[in-house]
């Protein structure tokens, strides 16, 4: 066959044929520690990689019986962290091909996610086009694979050697069978990771990989979906990777005639622009952050001997939530009863002082020894108060920590413009703006308390890791 006449059916795209050996079967707990990559296109192998990765933990036995790898051999291997962007570079817009291809998959991506590194590929795996195009035959693994086929290897159960018989399974299969049955094989297994019909990969192709927002519209222009990425492009390519599992999120993307997108300066900005546009514009598929019109909450009261009370009910106005004697907030009822159920059992709270239950004397808990005994003034209310503040700081809106405005800054590569956001109280005031040589530029699009803007800001501002905050005088503002 020509190289240039290659193509899996009617793919031409480029290919990488992947294979991975761990330390176990778990991908949550195990890790990689040895992968290949081998790059295809047009027919031709243009990049490689393959390397032992350390994964800082001895071998069990039996793992070492297959492979042939040791823990002594992984002591010099390096980590994943130092060999994760060479790896990334080979695979990177690549139909990703493996043998079960989700096993390497799922390890690769939990690997990638521990560096901090989306990977979201479309999959093929080579297990299924043997199933396709080999019905009679009873097994379908590599090692029948290879004796078929008579596929040639140097070491057996080692990445690269396995990663190099799916490439040459996969030549086999596309000169034995004919363009129509490979196409039918290959798009049988990625019928839920084609794309929309009005879409094409030059769309995809076109988008950014940069932080910002995207939106999947419909006919009229209206956003179906918003979201955000700190890579757009890798990001809006995930939603049409999905498998029968995700159905729903595979129907929404079918109904997408458009994508438009909006860079932003980096992550932060990104999420508070998401929840920002989802609250405003309701898209029919964004349910996590949709705007509600009351929230939830519970407020802490002292009865008259001294005992910190909660009772759940209605906010109206969202705007609130920072009241100080908010000490959690709830998506509704039903949350709101199951939650404070679960944190009056692990902090052994009283049911009735936290209106779970209603009872003249003793709540029932007491009588069996789970509560100490304050409804009844058995317990101080000094320890009482101190184990409901435990209870429930995690989830009180934090007073501002500051005495007056901020500057947020996300730590990015310096620009020829420098921005950030002015906060105060936990709300978004507007952006400020300098450029070299100039004077700061304000441009002020003040917001009201938004809880979900709360938790992005106080999860950045806290951390401190990805963002410098400085302080500026409130009357500063009113001059820029």
């Amino acid at each position: 066959m020509e190289v240039n006449e290659f193509s899996l059916g009617d793919y031409r795209g480029p290919m990488v044929f992947v294979d991975v050996e761990t330390d176990g079967m778990n991908y949550t707990r195990g890790h990689v520690i040895e992968v290949a990559a081998i790059r295809v296109e047009n027919g031709q192998i243009v990049d490689e990689f393959k390397s032992l990765i350390n994964p800082d933990s001895e071998l069990p036995y039996f793992i070492t019986k297959l492979t042939g790898i040791s823990s002594s051999d992984l002591v010099g291997a390096p980590h994943f962290s130092q060999i994760a962007d060479k790896l990334y570079g080979v695979m990177e817009g690549a139909l990703f091909v493996a043998h079960n291809v989700k096993f390497d998959y799922s390890f690769l991506k939990s690997e990638f996610r521990r560096v901090g590194m989306d990977f979201s590929p479309r999959l093929f795996c080579t297990v299924r086009l043997s199933r396709a195009l080999y019905p009679e035959q009873s097994s379908h693994k590599l090692a029948s694979l290879i004796d078929r086929h008579g596929l040639q290897f140097t070491d057996r159960h080692r990445a690269y050697d396995d990663a190099h018989a799916l490439w040459q399974f996969v030549q086999i299969a596309v000169s034995t069978f004919d363009t129509a049955t490979i196409t039918a094989a290959f798009k049988k297994q990625l019928r839920y990771q084609s794309l929309p019909q009005h879409l094409s990969w030059e769309d995809i192709n076109a988008l950014p990989d940069t932080p910002g927002v995207y939106f999947f519209d419909d006919d009229d222009g209206n956003p179906l979906y918003i979201g955000k990425s700190v890579t757009i492009r890798r990001r809006v390519m995930s939603h049409f990777n999905q498998d029968s599992e995700q159905y729903k999120e595979f129907k929404m993307a079918q109904q997408v005639k458009k994508i438009r997108y909006q860079e932003t300066s980096g992550e932060l900005e990104a999420l508070l622009l998401e929840s920002h546009l989802i609250k405003t514009m309701q898209p029919l598929f964004n349910r996590r952050l949709r705007r509600v019109s009351s929230l939830i909450v519970a407020r802490q009261v002292f009865d008259v001997h001294g005992y910190a009370t909660i009772t759940a009910g209605v906010l109206d106005d969202p705007s609130q939530a920072d009241d100080q004697s908010i000490v959690a907030t709830y998506a509704s009822r039903g949350k709101a009863k199951s939650s404070l159920e679960s944190t009056v059992k692990l902090f052994q709270l009283c049911p009735k002082l936290c209106g779970l239950e209603k009872s003249k004397g003793a709540c029932f808990s007491y009588q069996l020894g789970r509560c100490n005994g304050a409804c009844v003034g058995a317990e101080l209310p000094q320890l009482y108060n101190q184990r409901v503040d435990d209870a429930f700081d995690a989830r009180r809106v934090d007073a501002w920590p500051y005495e007056s405005p901020i500057v947020v800054q996300e730590r990015l590569i310096d620009t020829p413009a420098h921005k950030g956001f002015v906060v105060d109280d936990w709300r978004v005031l507007g952006h400020i703006e300098q450029q070299d040589d100039c004077d700061p530029v304000f441009h002020r699009r003040e917001q009201p308390f938004d809880l979900d803007a709360y938790k992005i800001l106080h999860a950045f501002i806290m951390d401190g890791k990805k963002v410098t905050v400085s302080t500026i005088p409130r009357d500063y503002l009113e001059h820029l």
